[in-house]
C-alpha cells in the first residue's frame, strides 16, 4: 500500500499496550483482521464499517479533533487579550467543544473511508492491506461511497451550530477539497505528508471559525456574519488593534458588530493572515508530517515497488536528518505564534515549545525506521506527548489571562 494512503489508515486496531519492538499482528495492525476488543461485540455486519472508519482506537478522531481545540484556545487568548474588548462574548465552550467533536467523528471517518475507497485497486494488491474491507468484499464501492456521503452529511450538519454557518462551509470548502485530493497525492508527488499536514491543521481555522473568529480572511469570499449580533470577529482587515475608538461610540441602538484586529498580520492582495494562527497552522502541519513521515518508513519498500510517493521516498537514508529539520521549523513557528500572540506567561514557551519538541526530537532519535514495529508503535503512541504538550501551554496561557 502506498506509503501516505495506509498511515493515515491504519492505526485504528490494536491488541493490548506493547513496548516498541513488539507490534501487533498484521492483521489487526491495519485493520483488516477480524473484530477484537469493543468491536468484537457488535453486529457483524457493523465490524466492516468500523474498520472502515478506523475507530476501533480513539486515535483517529484525536488527530482530527486536537487541532480545532487549539484553534479555539488561540482565539479565545487572543480575544481576551485584546485591551478594550474585556466584555467580548464567545460562544459557550463546552458547547463549541462537544460540536467540533461531532463534526471531527464524521469528518474523520469520511477522509478515512473515501481514502480506502480510492485506494482499493492498490490495497488489493498489498498483502497486509489486501484484507481491507473494500479489498475483501465486505463492503462494496457503492456502500463505501454512501458511507463517505453519510459521514460528509453529518460533518456539514455540525456546521450548522457554528455562529455563520454559511461562513463556517466557506472556510470548511479548501479542507474538503485538500481531502478529496490527499488519496491521489502520493501518485503526483512526494509530498502527500505536507496535504495531510494541510488537511489535519485545518482543525485550527475550524476551531477558530466555531466561536466565531476569523483567522484569515479573502477580501468579501471568506468572511463571518454570524447570526448573534453580540459575537464579535476577533479578526478584520478594516479595524485595528490596539484602536478601540469605535467601541466607545456604540449605542443601544447598534449591534454589536465592532470587529478587532490582532496584530501582527501578513496582506498579500486581498488576503489578510493572522500571524499567530499561520504560525500555529504550519507548526500543526509540520507536527502531522513529521509523523506521517515515520510511518512512511514503514512502506518504503512497498512504495518503491509500486511507484508512489512519499517524504521517506525522496529521502531514504536521510529521511532522520530530514525530519530534524522540520523539527526545527516547527519549534520556530511554535515560538513566534507566542510572541506574535503577546504570550508573555513563561508557562506556554516551557509547555508548548519545550514540550513539543522534546517529544518530537525523542520520537525522531528512539525510531528505527527499518523496523516496522518500531515505526508503528511511535506513530501510535507518539503524538499524545505532542497534542497535550500543545494543549497544555494554550490553557496555560488562557488561564493566565482570564485571571
Amino acid at each position: 500500500m502506498g506509503a501516505t494512503t495506509v498511515r493515515l489508515r491504519r492505526g485504528s486496531h490494536s491488541k493490548p499496550d506493547r513496548a516498541p519492538g513488539t507490534a501487533p499482528s498484521v492483521s489487526v495492525q491495519y485493520s483488516s483482521g477480524p473484530a477484537t476488543g469493543w468491536v468484537s461485540h457488535l453486529p457483524s455486519s457493523w465490524v466492516p464499517y468500523v474498520q472502515l472508519a478506523r475507530l476501533s482506537l480513539p486515535a483517529a478522531v484525536i488527530l482530527i479533533y486536537l487541532p480545532t481545540l487549539f484553534g479555539v484556545l488561540l482565539a479565545a487568548i487572543l480575544t481576551y487579550g485584546a485591551s478594550g474588548v474585556d466584555d467580548v462574548s464567545l460562544p459557550t465552550p463546552w458547547y463549541t467543544c462537544f460540536l467540533l467533536l461531532v463534526a471531527s467523528f464524521f469528518f474523520s471517518n469520511a477522509a478515512h473511508a473515501w481514502d480506502d475507497l480510492v485506494d482499493a485497486p492498490v490495497d488489493i494488491l498489498i498483502q497486509r492491506t489486501a484484507r481491507r474491507p473494500i479489498p475483501r468484499g465486505d463492503v462494496s464501492r457503492p456502500a463505501a461511497f454512501a458511507f463517505v456521503v453519510a459521514n460528509a452529511v453529518g460533518a456539514g450538519a455540525a456546521l450548522l451550530g457554528f455562529p455563520d454557518p454559511a461562513g463556517a462551509f466557506r472556510y470548511a470548502l479548501p479542507n474538503i477539497l485538500a481531502t478529496a485530493y490527499y488519496p491521489f497525492a502520493k501518485r503526483h508527488t512526494n509530498f502527500p505528508q505536507l496535504v495531510l499536514g494541510f488537511c489535519i491543521a485545518w482543525g485550527i481555522v475550524m476551531g477558530a471559525v466555531a466561536v466565531g473568529c476569523e483567522p484569515f480572511t479573502l477580501g468579501q469570499v471568506l468572511r463571518l456574519h454570524p447570526r448573534d449580533p453580540s459575537l464579535r470577529h476577533v479578526f478584520s482587515p478594516h479595524n485595528h488593534y490596539p484602536q478601540h475608538d469605535s467601541l466607545a461610540n456604540t449605542t443601544a441602538t447598534t449591534p454589536i458588530t465592532t470587529q478587532v484586529m490582532i496584530e501582527p498580520t501578513i496582506s498579500i492582495g486581498p488576503l489578510t493572515l493572522s500571524t499567530p494562527f499561520l504560525t500555529l497552522f504550519i507548526a500543526c502541519a509540520l507536527w502531522s508530517a513529521i509523523y506521517d513521515t515515520i510511518y512512511a518508513a514503514e512502506d518504503l519498500e512497498a512504495d518503491l515497488r509500486i511507484g508512489l510517493g512519499s517524504l521517506a521516498v525522496l529521502c531514504r537514508e536521510r529521511t532522520k536528518a530530514a525530519l530534524y529539520a522540520l523539527l526545527a521549523c516547527l519549534a520556530a513557528c511554535l515560538v513566534l505564534c507566542g510572541l506574535s500572540a503577546g504570550m508573555a506567561a513563561p508557562l506556554y514557551y516551557l509547555i508548548t515549545p519545550v514540550g513539543c519538541t522534546a517529544a518530537l526530537g525523542a520520537m525522531i532519535a528512539s525510531v528505527d525506521l527499518r523496523d516496522a514495529r518500531s515505526t508503528w508503535w511511535w506513530f501510535r503512541y507518539g503524538y499524545w506527548l505532542v497534542g497535550g504538550s500543545a494543549l497544555g501551554g494554550l490553557g496555560a496561557e488562557l488561564m493566565g489571562r482570564l485571571r
